[in-house]
């Protein structure tokens, strides 16, 4: 017996040590270091790199599968030849600071045949942004030097019964004086605009202000205008689009009654008909829940043009109630993409403004 268990013990050592030994026959990649601070960079001084050197200190050749990277503003270089055991080789990762000014960390993951798992390697710094120009600033040519800061303005919610004050930047990138101003469009009573100075000299920047009275009107959803500039006397054709929604001024309620409001919940914001015949009467439901705690009140539904049309089946919507808002949209004559959208007001007020839009391709 104690031959017999002698040949065992023997054998199970043998069989130990040839599974040791095969488990320490991998590839096992070790950096040098795992992170590196570039410090402070200039943006004008363009793309920093740096090298992280690896070695394989396993047993079997190493191979680099893949390596991610967190943004497109950093890339990687290194070899795809298998790395023998005990060798070394470099792996450089160069980050371009272009339209990124401010601190960074950029993280690098490294896959391999290494069973441990990925490497990850970081990069950080402080980008000094470049001096920004006119161009910069103001991307919208219009005439003589003249630059706009936008030319599609989306202002956003406005409250109701109150004056509202915008501006929009304008800059002269030309070598001579430019003289501005505004026409071109009649603007209803509350709307005003009108540059802070008639006269920008090279260089020069200003701003035109945009002045809302919502005292004025009774103002309810969204509103889209247009004016146009005059540069040195010459009305130019091009028109400074905006939007804007007026929604309920919220700004007297109290911290009690804004832990109680009503909440808004829609079933969705969205639809597309897909494939329709032209002509069709299109028709879709939209549910809308109060998810609060006092009632919900439609106070306005306005449509993008007159091919849509919504009615809800309800303007109040009591606590845990659900209104149907009905949505036709009129096909005739229209061939192609359609799209059309409508926005319903209340008085929600985290959200008191919500387009909800729907899409058709039609038909001959």
């Amino acid at each position: 017996m104690r031959k017999i268990l002698s040949i065992l013990l023997c054998l199970i050592a043998a069989w130990s040590g040839t599974v040791s030994a095969q488990s320490l026959k991998t590839a096992k990649l070790v950096f040098d270091t795992y992170t590196h601070d570039f410090g402070k960079i200039k943006e004008v001084d363009g793309e920093v790199s740096h090298t992280f050197r690896y070695t394989n200190e396993g047993t079997l050749p190493l191979v680099i599968q893949s390596v991610g990277v967190s943004c497109g503003c950093t890339y990687p270089q290194f070899s795809k030849e298998p790395l023998l055991p005990g060798k070394s080789a470099e792996m450089k990762i160069t980050f371009d600071p272009t339209n990124r000014p401010g601190a960074f960390e950029k993280v690098i993951s490294i896959a391999s045949n290494d069973p441990q798992g990925n490497v990850r390697l970081t990069i950080t710094g402080v980008v000094e942004g470049r001096p920004r120009t006119i161009q910069d600033d103001y991307p919208y040519y219009v005439a003589d030097g003249l630059r706009l800061a936008d030319r599609s303005m989306v202002i956003g919610t406005l409250p109701r019964g109150r004056v509202n004050k915008r501006t929009l930047g304008i800059a002269n990138s030309g070598k001579s004086s430019v003289k501005v101003g505004i026409t071109g469009c009649t603007l209803p009573e509350w709307f005003t605009v009108r540059p802070l100075k008639s006269t920008l000299a090279p260089g020069e920047r200003s701003e035109i202000l945009l002045t809302f009275d919502a005292s004025k009107a009774d103002l309810w959803g969204k509103y889209r205008g247009r004016f146009q500039l005059t540069v040195n006397g010459e009305v130019q054709p091009d028109p400074v689009e905006l939007t804007v929604t007026f929604v309920e001024d919220f700004s007297a309620w109290s911290r009690t009654a804004l832990r109680i409001a009503p909440r808004g919940e829609y079933s969705s914001f969205f639809y597309h008909f897909s494939d329709q015949p032209q002509g069709k009467t299109l028709t879709r439901e939209f549910q809308i829940t109060n998810s609060g705690q006092t009632p919900l009140i439609i106070r306005h539904i306005g449509p993008t043009s007159s091919r849509i049309k919504a009615t809800a089946d309800k303007l109040v919507i009591e606590t845990g109630d659900t209104a149907t808002l009905t949505v036709t949209l009129d096909t005739k004559g229209v061939t192609g993409r359609l799209s059309e959208g409508i926005t319903v007001v209340t008085n929600d007020p985290e959200r008191p403004a919500r387009d909800i839009r729907v899409l058709a391709n039609m038909g001959q």
